[in-house]
């Protein structure tokens, strides 16, 4: 009964054995393109285990418009704000690091794996083919493990810093461990001063790390364990010298390495370029006075010709980057560039390391404008790829952009090196996601103030929200550019903007908005300018919810309130309400003016005159008479003809009928008139005589009293 069963089971493992067979035959190509009978077929090129991946990915091309892979794809899943994507991502990494912590706290549950291979005997610790050390439990030490010098050798190759120290003090510190061992140990504890590096496996948490300048200050550990170490080595080797003189000269202990290398010098043991190169980017700290300085750093490298030691790229970003760093003038800048062509005269191309500091010498904020950059990326564009060498090499472009948008002010300059960005895999040279934030924050910016408008619009509908989500600064350049459009569409698409992107409670920025929508408005078609007016009735809904939030929620920080110019704004958009929410955002408006009791801009009193008399036509008689009363109330002479012409819509009268009603019957109108054609003719009073409707009536017929009296009499 079982036999049709388990036969099948073993044909289909059968199968899949000469299936594996028969893959590994068809990979043994000949590595020659010669053959011995006749055939030649090319020679084997050597594959990676995603280059297949890449060429397909290549084939597709990138779709800026559409949000990362690490998101889901679903519309009410992507985060659009900066805040939201860092949450998220972050978030999605915690839950990897808790995976990982389960792993490693518990191994003893990670023994076995279920996808071995058919015809593999399942036995513990050792069944996977092949082994994945990364998905392995990592080993942990304390004081009880046993450890040997595998285990130090195991960290030191998986730069795990705090379990090497832990396993080179249960192996008995110095004396513990043979020399080459104790080499190793003295480079990893000298190239990370002691400190425990990020895992290379978290990816968002290194995309997201806090980004720090470089600091030029010494931080490296004197007297720590690096220093015990080299003490304690005898005979110290080059290759001691060479590691404690890089590390003292990387964090920046700068007179305790130049004595190091005094004393290897004078014991006769050889230095390494290496060396020589960390020298350079630290030999301000030992001399004072620029030109001294730059002595110092031509004796450096007549020294390194003495001893026959080749200069390499990393040798002029060394020179570079302390030129930069000793300030500006054009001493350093004809040093900086005498360098550049001596060793081009040697083969040496600059790095983009090397052109990052020499932007930083040639284009200071406040200094002189020079154009080096269109050399610097003539250059770059002829080479075939642009690979990093250095840290610093992701500085670059957010330097140069920056050239291109605040020195230059060069837009075809800023297109051209964003072209070189994007071309083949040269996008990972924009660092992390601080530096592609202040990359766009320039791109952009330079786009708003110098390209035209069909450029920037195609520029911004690329890049936000998925790319780029714009910083306040750059969302006022935004506005501003789609101000001098006339853009009247895209300025109510970057209020939706604002709303995504977290900066809707920003004040400042939404009365920006509000006045180029006022600016705007005039020459805008109907259906536009109803969405401009949902626009600010939104606005305003926004912040009387932000408000009521605040008061339930005892917020220390208050939300930030629109002023009046930008209540005025409203009323203004507001003056021909063209929906239902135009209406109620004009009331709101015209409410939280009055409560304030602050007087609105001349543009905004022209619009309440001329919102009166359209309020009482289309039945808002209470929005007609709250307008004319705030305006008499302020004192402003628009105040006059309004109530003239709203009464003349309540009354249903003309204009003549109006004014002789309001100077001849003034004390029949407190009885004769509804309570909104009332409140109009007492603004209209107010207005003109400083005094109420009932007092001049009263006082009219206190008048007519005393003179039929004295008639009689």
């Amino acid at each position: 009964m079982y036999s049709n069963i388990i036969i099948p089971r073993q044909w289909s493992r059968l199968a899949c054995v000469c299936r594996s067979v028969a893959s590994i035959e068809g990979q043994k190509l000949p590595q020659t393109g010669t053959s011995s009978d006749g055939i030649s077929p090319p020679p084997r090129i050597p594959r990676g285990p995603t280059d297949i991946l890449q060429a397909l990915a290549a084939t597709v091309g990138n779709d800026p418009t559409a949000a990362h892979y690490k998101y889901h794809d679903d519309p009410y899943l992507i985060p659009l704000s900066n805040f939201r994507k860092r949450a998220y991502a972050l978030s999605a990494e915690a839950g990897r690091k808790a995976a990982a912590w389960i792993r490693d706290e518990h191994a003893n549950l990670f023994t076995t794996r279920e996808w071995d291979p058919p015809m593999k005997m399942k036995t513990p610790y050792f069944n996977a083919d092949p082994k994945i050390p990364a998905y392995a439990p990592k080993p942990f030490y304390n004081d009880e493990s046993n450890v040997t010098e595998v285990d130090l050798q195991y960290t030191i190759d998986n730069a795990l810093l705090e379990d090497a120290i832990k396993v080179f003090e249960l192996l008995g510190g110095e004396s513990g461990i043979n020399s080459e061992l104790k080499l190793k140990f003295l480079q990893l504890l000298c190239f990370y001063n002691e400190k425990e590096p990020v895992a290379m496996e978290w990816v968002e948490e290194r995309w997201f790390a806090a980004a720090t300048r470089e600091r030029h200050a010494t931080t490296w550990k004197l007297g720590g364990l690096a220093d015990k170490i080299f003490t304690s080595m005898e005979p110290k080797t080059p290759e001691a010298y060479c590691a404690i003189i890089q590390g003292m000269a990387k964090y920046f202990q700068a007179e305790r390495a130049y004595a190091l290398t005094e004393e290897a010098k004078e014991k006769g043991i050889p230095l390494s370029t290496s060396v020589y190169n960390s020298l350079l980017g630290c030999i301000g700290f030992l001399k004072e006075g620029v030109s001294l300085r730059i002595e110092a750093l031509k004796g450096l490298l007549v020294e390194m010709n003495e001893q026959g030691l080749s200069p390499n790229s990393e040798t002029l970003t060394a020179c570079l980057k302390s030129l930069s760093a000793w300030g500006g003038g054009k001493t350093l800048q004809g040093v900086a560039l005498q360098t550049v062509a001596e060793f081009r005269q040697l083969g040496i191309e600059p790095s983009l390391s090397a052109y990052y500091y020499l932007l930083c010498l040639f284009c200071k904020d406040q200094g002189p404008k020079i154009d080096i950059l269109t050399k610097i990326i003539a250059d770059l564009e002829k080479r075939e790829s642009l690979e990093p060498t250095e840290a610093m090499d992701t500085n670059f472009f957010i330097t140069a952009m920056g050239v291109c948008s605040n020195h230059l002010q060069d837009i075809n300059l800023a297109e051209r090196l964003h072209a070189l960005l994007m071309k083949d895999d040269n996008y990972k040279l924009v660092g992390d996601a601080y530096k592609e934030s202040i990359y766009y924050r320039h791109y952009v910016t330079v786009a708003c103030r110098f390209a035209p408008f069909e450029r920037t619009t195609q520029l911004l509908d690329t890049l936000i929200p998925n790319v780029y989500v714009p910083e306040p600064s750059v969302m006022e350049e935004i506005v501003k550019a789609l101000e001098l459009a006339g853009a009247g569409a895209r300025l109510c698409g970057a209020w939706r903007t604002l709303l995504v992107s977290g900066h809707a409670s920003r004040a400042r920025l939404v009365e920006r908005l509000l006045r180029a929508l006022c600016v705007c408005y005039p020459d805008q078609d109907d259906d536009v300018k109803e969405s401009m007016q949902a626009v600010a009735a939104d606005i305003l809904k926004f912040g009387e919810l932000a408000e009521e939030r605040e008061e339930r929620e005892d917020r220390r920080t208050p939300v930030q309130k629109l002023s009046a110019s930008a209540l005025g704004d409203v009323l203004e958009l507001c003056a021909e309400p063209r929906c239902d929410a135009a209406w109620r955002a004009a009331d709101a408006a015209l409410r939280r003016l009055r409560a304030a009791a602050a007087p609105p801009a001349p543009d905004a009193r022209t619009a309440l005159a001329a919102l009166a008399p359209r309020a009482a036509a289309h039945a808002h008689h209470a929005l007609a008479a709250t307008a004319v009363s705030y305006l008499a109330e302020c004192g402003f002479e628009e105040a006059i003809p309004a109530s003239i012409e709203t009464l003349s819509v309540l009354l249903n009268r003309t204009t003549e009928e109006v004014e002789k009603l309001l100077e001849e019957n003034k004390s029949s109108l407190t009885t004769s008139l509804q309570p909104a054609a009332l409140e109009v003719a007492q603004a209209y009073h107010t207005a003109k005589t400083g005094t109420s409707l009932r007092d001049s009536g009263s006082s009219t017929s206190s008048d007519s009293d005393s003179e039929s009296s004295s008639d009689d009499d």
